[in-house]
């Protein structure tokens, strides 16, 4: 028997979480005020065919205690023991049509044989069809003072509204972390399983309040009687908490020594889409506590969104490591909460066209410095990628050719000179490459900036970014002027 089911719930008392669902059905049973239709709501793992077993069980317990079964009388030994044919559990999935709604209707007309209600269990209620639910209908209105039908469901949008206004309803939460770990100490000690802390820790986060779920993947990691945290990372091929932690901490400081991290992951086969989500969760946990401190936090929101959309695309990917990457790259393309800034490779410095095409290096006006750091042939491609993303129209330039500065594109003004006066006050390759990519146009006091891209735009509407947008403006005599990003 897997541990799951040995150590389900038998009775209230034991049943994880839910304290107020279960008093409150205690309490019903005490007091003798049951309804015929109950439906129990929730995400898996939560405890409602469990609570539901519980409940059949103890409404018709002949000694039940303040609504709990006593465990000892002859319908409850007779429940564990699987004999009463009056507690009848039907799975949905499997019995979605028409007619076997109507045998339960008709058979639900016969009194119980030797229980005072008979009930009915339907699990993933859900999953009936349009006709079964307008054949349940009816009975769920006026149940027979005999039968008592309790509905289970995971995906309750699902669940017509007429069956919902005929049901009490009751929603299971998530059960929180300190419920789960102490279920699985309580389980490891009556096993005798030793499991380390961080062990523990593991599968309470991976469960996601999910007791089921949690008890499972505990007994999945037993072995020889020990669950270690070593054991963990070479089978789930999960990372070590201190290298999410750090690669969490370069990635918000726009560190491109990421992206080797990224490879060091591939090339040793963990479990790229688990790295990213313990990076999500820790990046998150870090946010919420910044946030009660008063830190600005627009950085950590900023990769925060970028990651979770990521994360969702990589489910549906041909090659998660290419999305993780993609995402990672646009993060470190984005703008530094720092003015101060490294100088950027010249793989990724502003570009035309000219960038797309193999072997053209993008002239710079600025002299190289004398001793440059070599990039990493697999940093070269993904640089690569950076520059398809910031990509213009313009055309291209040979090489050792000194494109020419953009005409003014209205009026007056200088938009070659508005560029280099953004880059003077931020030293952003981002921000630049957008604007290059970008039809800027002038009228009267309204500066309009129309971005090609949707990573140019998300860049360039950034709060931080408007600001250094206005100093560049006021840097050349241009005051009082409003910024329209479209």
């Amino acid at each position: 028997m897997s541990l799951y089911l040995k150590y389900r719930p038998q009775d209230f008392e034991s049943l994880v979480g839910q304290g107020f669902i279960k008093d409150t059905l205690k309490k019903a049973i005490a007091d003798k005020k049951t309804v015929g239709a109950y439906l129990f709501t929730g995400p898996r793992g939560t405890g409602k065919t469990s609570t539901a077993r519980i409940f059949a069980k103890a409404i018709n317990c002949t000694n039940n205690t303040d609504g709990n079964p006593c465990m000892k009388c002859d319908v409850c030994t007779g429940f564990h023991e699987n004999k009463l044919i009056d507690i009848i559990e039907i799975d949905a999935a499997s019995h979605t049509g028409v007619d076997n709604i109507r045998e339960i209707i008709e058979k639900a007309q016969f009194q119980p044989t030797k229980t005072q209600y008979k009930i009915y269990i339907i699990d993933e209620v859900h999953m009936l069809s349009k006709g079964a639910f307008n054949a349940l209908l009816k009975i769920l209105e006026e149940p027979p003072e005999h039968v008592k039908f309790i509905l289970a469901t995971t995906e309750i949008h699902k669940v017509p509204e007429t069956i919902l206004s005929r049901c009490q309803r009751y929603d299971f939460r998530n059960h929180t972390a300190e419920d789960t770990r102490a279920r699985l100490s309580y389980i490891a000690a009556e096993e005798s399983v030793n499991i380390d802390g961080e062990s523990l820790e593991y599968i309470t986060k991976t469960s996601n309040g999910g007791l089921r779920d949690a008890i499972s993947l505990f007994e999945q990691l037993i072995v020889d009687g020990n669950i270690s945290y070593a054991h963990i990372e070479e089978t789930l091929g999960v990372s070590k908490q201190e290298h999410i932690s750090q690669f969490a901490d370069k990635l918000i400081a726009s560190d491109e020594s990421t992206l080797k991290d990224i490879a060091s992951l591939e090339s040793s086969w963990k479990d790229i889409q688990l790295f990213f989500h313990d990076v999500l969760i820790y990046i998150g946990a870090k946010t919420g506590e910044q946030l009660t401190i008063g830190k600005d936090i627009q950085r950590e929101l900023f990769v925060l969104d970028t990651l979770h959309d990521t994360y969702t695309k990589a489910k549906h990917s041909f090659d998660q490591y290419l999305t993780f990457r993609i995402g990672v790259l646009k993060i470190l393309s984005s703008y530094n909460p720092t003015t101060s800034a490294q100088p950027v490779p010249a793989k990724i410095a502003p570009t035309t066209q000219a960038l797309k095409a193999e072997k053209i290096e993008a002239p710079t006006t600025e002299k190289p410095p004398v001793e440059e750091t070599p990039v990493v042939e697999q940093e070269e491609s993904l640089f690569t990628e950076v520059q398809d993303i910031f990509a213009t129209d313009e055309p291209a330039f040979e090489s050792g050719e000194t494109p020419k500065p953009s005409p003014p594109q209205t009026g007056d003004f200088d938009t070659e000179g508005f560029i280099t006066a953004v880059k003077a006050v931020w030293a952003k390759a981002a921000i630049t490459m957008s604007l290059r990519g970008s039809d800027i146009s002038l009228d009267g006091n309204n500066l309009t900036i129309k971005a090609k891209t949707k990573v140019a735009f998300a860049s360039l509407e950034n709060p931080e970014a408007q600001e250094f947008l206005h100093k560049a403006l006021q840097s050349i005599n241009k005051t009082d002027i409003s910024i329209k990003i479209s």
